[in-house]
């Protein structure tokens, strides 16, 4: 058999090989869905998301020439897929993005995503977050109930400067249906302190006015998950994956080599059952953190987070 046949046959196996992988954890999110233990958004299709996520997670890196998903166990790729596809999220929105601890893949929700996913919560109409930059005017109060409200934002342009230096701090409002809305404000001193304990401190220092947009909003969001109606399956799948973003340091996280695609030679076929993330999945602080972002369609050099559209 010459080079070029085998090479394509090769190429076949792998591809077989990745849609049996893809269709194993799409039939544990379908099934999931049958039993009532999760609701998708109508226009979301898992099959469609784990499909690109597992493309993603095939590119090969020029550098290291292995792809993400050989550097990782195939029952942490399938806790990963399963993840993102509870939450109803797709890294082909840039709404989250894949992170190896040691051998061990998580995912990891964009700002995009973290937004995209308090929506679905049972009750909640809209969410928003803005910073507030020294000079600005940011009022707050009690109601007669003792609740914290927002009562005004006297934004400035020319304040925002970009730099976490002039950054006051930074708050988010979840709307319900019924009009009522709950604020939530943290201190730039707050966000620091979430942030040394974080393992994206590169990302948070590079782009700090949207990591303290996303900082806030997954603070908000706790008060609403603990005590929501939601599926438990969803309300863990959200809470893991924020708890995901606090583990060992990232390494320099830099420019992400040039990237092809191509199908992994070891692409996993094994049948897996996948069940709940346990404690054993969970990384040591000695082991190393690779990270990797969705990749367009076409070949391109591309950063983690370009400056013209940082990924959050």
């Amino acid at each position: 058999m010459s080079n070029a046949i085998a090479n394509q046959h090769n190429q076949v196996v792998q591809k077989e090989k990745q849609n049996a992988f893809v269709t194993k954890v799409a039939q544990k999110i379908e099934q999931m869905q049958e039993q009532g233990q999760i609701s998708l958004p109508s226009n979301y299709s898992a099959a469609n998301a784990l499909q690109a996520a597992y493309f993603t997670l095939t590119a090969v890196d020029f550098k290291t020439k292995v792809a993400l998903i050989d550097k990782v166990t195939p029952e942490s790729v399938a806790f990963a897929l399963q993840d993102m596809a509870i939450q109803g999220l797709s890294v082909a929105k840039k709404q989250g993005y894949f992170i190896a601890y040691g051998d061990k893949l998580q995912f990891q929700r964009s700002y995009h995503g973290t937004q995209a996913v308090i929506k679905r919560l049972t009750g909640i109409k809209e969410i928003w977050a803005n910073v507030i930059w020294k000079g600005e005017e940011f009022e707050v109060e009690y109601n007669e109930r003792g609740v914290l409200t927002f009562k005004s934002h006297k934004a400035d342009w020319k304040a925002a400067t970009g730099q976490k230096e002039d950054i006051e701090g930074a708050y988010c409002i979840i709307e319900h249906e019924d009009g009522r809305q709950y604020l939530t404000v943290m201190t730039m001193a707050e966000i620091l302190t979430s942030w040394s304990q974080s393992s994206n401190q590169s990302v948070q220092n590079k782009y700090p006015q949207e990591m303290a947009k996303r900082t806030v909003i997954n603070r908000a969001a706790k008060a609403f998950l603990n005590t929501s109606d939601d599926s438990d399956l969803l309300v863990d799948a959200i809470n893991r994956t924020t708890e995901n973003e606090f583990e060992p340091q990232v390494k320099d996280m830099g420019d992400v080599q040039e990237v092809q695609y191509e199908i992994a030679q070891n692409a996993n076929s094994e049948e897996l059952d996948i069940a709940a993330t346990t404690e054993t999945d969970k990384p040591t602080k000695k082991q190393t953190v690779e990270v990797i972002e969705p990749v367009q369609d076409e070949i391109k050099q591309e950063q983690l987070f370009p400056d013209d559209d940082p990924g959050f």
